[in-house]
Formats: C-alpha cells, structure tokens, sequence
C-alpha cells in the first residue's frame, strides 16, 4: 500500500515543516529545508489540513473498502463505485475477494483478479492462466453503470501477454481470437484515474500513450516528467536538488548508455502525462508523434519540433544538460537507484519554477537503446517512484522561523 509521504519521513528523519498535495518539506536547520516531490498526489486536503495520503482499505459502514483521500470504494465481490458510477467483472466461479493492504484479491477459475486503491482514482489487473472458452471471456470484460465522475479519465481495457503482445480491446470477437494465439499468463488492465499536471510519460510509440504505465523503457526516446513546485515560495533561493530512479527491471545485460536529463522547449512544455496505459493515446494525450493526440490515431497538435518528438537535444527540449551524466549499465540489479544532481543551471531552472511559474517538466533521455525499466510515478512499490529533492533557503514569504521552531518542538 501507498503512503509516500511517510516513506520519506522515515527515509528523512527529519521534522516536517509544511505539507502540499505534491510535496513534503523537512527542516534540515540552519536555515535550510529539503522538499521531497513526488509525480503522484501524496497528501489530502481534509477541513484545511494536509494529510499524507494511505491506500490501505478500510472497511466502511456499507460493506464497501474505500480510504479517507478517496470516493472510489471497492467490494469483496468485485463491484467498484465512484460516485454514481460502478463497475464489475463478473469472472467464473469467483469466491470472495480478500482484502491485502491497498488491494482486495479475487480467485477465479483461471486466475486472479487485483483491484487497487490508488492516490487519484483505480487501478485493476485480472491476471489469466489460460485461454478462456467464449462463454468465459464475456466475464472478463466488467459490466458498467452511471457515469464515472469527471475529475477522473478511463484508460481503454488491454492486455499484455507474457511475450509483451499488447491487445487492445474493441469487441469480444477479436479478444478472443487474440487470447487463443497469446502466450500465458495474459494480464488484463483496466483503469480510471485523475488527471494531473504533474506525472510522466514514455514518448516511444507513433500513437499510443503510457501515462499509467507502471514503469519506463529506457530506450533512446525520451520520457517526459514534471513535478509541481508551487509549495516552495517564489522569494525561496535553491541550494542544491536531485532526482532519483530507481531500476525495476532488466532484459539484457550488455549494454551501457549516458543518462541526461533536459527542460522540455517552452512551445511544448504544456503536455500532459495522460492517463491511458500502452494503450491508443485519448484526445490531448501526448504520443511521439503528437503532443496532442485526436483520440482515433492521430494528430489534434504536433510538436512543436515538427514530426516526431526528438531525441536529440535543441529540438523539442533544451541543448542545456541540467545535472550530471550517469552511465547506465544493464548488469545493475533490480533496486538500483540512479540519481542525477542538478547542476548550476538545473539548479537555476528549478529555482525559477518556485512558486506559481510555468513548469515546462523535464526530458530523461537515454543516448543509446538500453533494455532496462525505470519505476514511474505510477509503481505500486512507493520506494521505486521518482523522486526529486529539492535543498532551498524560505525567503521572506517562506516558512516562518517560529513554525520552524514549533516543528521541532514537536520531533523532540
């Protein structure tokens, strides 16, 4: 289960001066304060108060699990409710679910259905060991009613094969046909979840997006990111910054490539992450052939670039590196942590993104096609979720020196 913002109080050790949708702020005294950002919303906002935010599952008064930052509420029985919206995948010979952490866990016939709790919205994955009979595939796709509330966006139904073959739905005839040919275990993932300035996303594929993708490819296409600063006060003067990946999977082990990270061109810096997961990009969801994509395929806004986005530096981000270079080496184990340290432009750019500046995010970039798999702010596991910190003195609209004083009378 999800609480980030305590990871990084226990991984800090350091009283907590402010608290933002976005970020969590430290006192590191003599004047200094280190913010910690994450791509995901790690706080709730309850009657004016910052709260970190837990997806362990609560059992509420109607039967239902749901969690205090949320209104999605999940059932034993696989029935899911936002609002008025709910949706169900009925599956064969289903017992009731157990409930573990953030998730509650279906057995089924032929697999095994997870239903999640996320910080902004619903992740699902039914997981299949078998091609299913006509009569059985009906029952993987969920039956739906209402309307999903409007803060939240549907990612399209796909599934992935053990082979890395994507299907994306359209009609139970083609699903079928697809899952009889595909290699097992097939994972299917259906999702809805809130959109958000921040986030990241993989810019690899013509027309589809991964803006709810669990992890990036490390190929040479870059991947876009940007974390939401405006908790740190405009009058604030940075000292120091990093941002750390951290490895979640390897397929090859011969390999190294430099890993640098650039501002994404002002003519593109109002993307978005996008909320679809391999799947074909939905209306104003960037691909690498749209910074806006028509939601059939295509293109509604290109790139400012022109054509596809670049992989190379000066044309759709800055020729400006703005940390140091790390080599990546496919012979790391899963787990290691990559971070890069701001250098004195990065160190300017972050600086002037305090406050309620434009953000333009950055472009990670990979020089050479390496087959490793970085943690998104989307991963399950908190602790392989990007993470940038930011070192910075409060100016006169920071933090005040008697909350400061306050904080640390409470951490003793």
């Amino acid at each position: 289960m999800a609480n980030w913002a305590k990871l990084q109080e226990n991984l800090t050790g350091l009283p907590v001066v402010k608290r933002a949708r976005h970020g969590i702020h430290f006192d590191k005294g003599n004047g200094e304060i280190v913010a910690n950002f994450s791509g995901k919303p790690c706080h709730y906002e309850e009657k004016g108060v910052w709260k970190p935010i837990d997806t362990k599952l609560l059992l509420l008064p109607d039967g239902f699990y749901g969690s205090p930052h949320s209104d999605v509420k999940i059932h034993k029985d696989g029935r899911v409710k936002a609002g008025g919206y709910q949706q169900k995948s009925a599956l064969v010979d289903a017992k009731e679910g157990v409930v573990d952490g953030d998730k509650i866990v279906r057995e089924f016939k032929f697999g095994t259905q997870y239903l999640y709790m996320k910080e902004d919205g619903f992740r699902q994955e039914t997981v299949i060991t078998r091609p299913p009979t006509t009569a059985e595939a009906k029952y993987l796709i969920a039956s739906e009613s209402g309307e999903l509330p409007s803060k939240y966006k549907r990612s399209d139904i796909t599934a992935v094969d053990a082979d890395g073959a994507v299907h994306e739905f359209v009609n139970l005839g083609q699903f079928k046909k697809w899952l009889d040919a595909a290699a097992y275990p097939v994972t299917i993932d259906p999702d809805f979840s809130g959109t958000s300035d921040g986030g990241d996303v993989y810019i690899g594929h013509d027309t589809r997006n991964y803006g709810a993708a669990i992890s990036i490819n490390v190929l040479n296409f870059p991947f876009l990111c940007r974390f939401i600063l405006s908790s740190i006060s405009s009058a604030a003067t940075c000292t120091a910054a990093t941002l750390a990946y951290t490895l979640v999977q390897v397929t090859d082990n011969s390999r190294t490539s430099a890993f640098n990270i650039y501002e994404v061109k002002d003519a593109n810096g109002d993307w978005i992450e996008g909320t679809s997961n391999n799947a074909t990009a939905k209306e104003g969801e960037p691909t690498k052939t749209a910074k806006e994509a028509d939601g059939a395929g295509g293109v509604k806004t290109a790139w400012a670039g022109g054509g596809k986005f670049s992989a190379t530096p000066g044309i759709d981000f800055e020729s400006t590196s703005l940390a140091t270079q790390i080599t990546l080496d496919t012979g790391d184990p899963v787990e290691t942590v990559y971070t890069f340290t701001f250098n004195a432009a990065g160190i300017s750019k972050l600086e002037s993104w305090f406050g309620d500046a434009t953000n333009n995010g950055f472009a990670v970039l990979s020089e050479t096609s390496v087959p490793m798999y970085m943690g998104t702010a989307e991963h399950p596991t908190e602790s392989y979720r990007p993470v940038l910190s930011v070192t910075y003195t409060a100016g006169s609209t920071g933090v005040p020196k008697h909350f400061l004083h306050y904080a640390r009378l409470r951490s003793n």
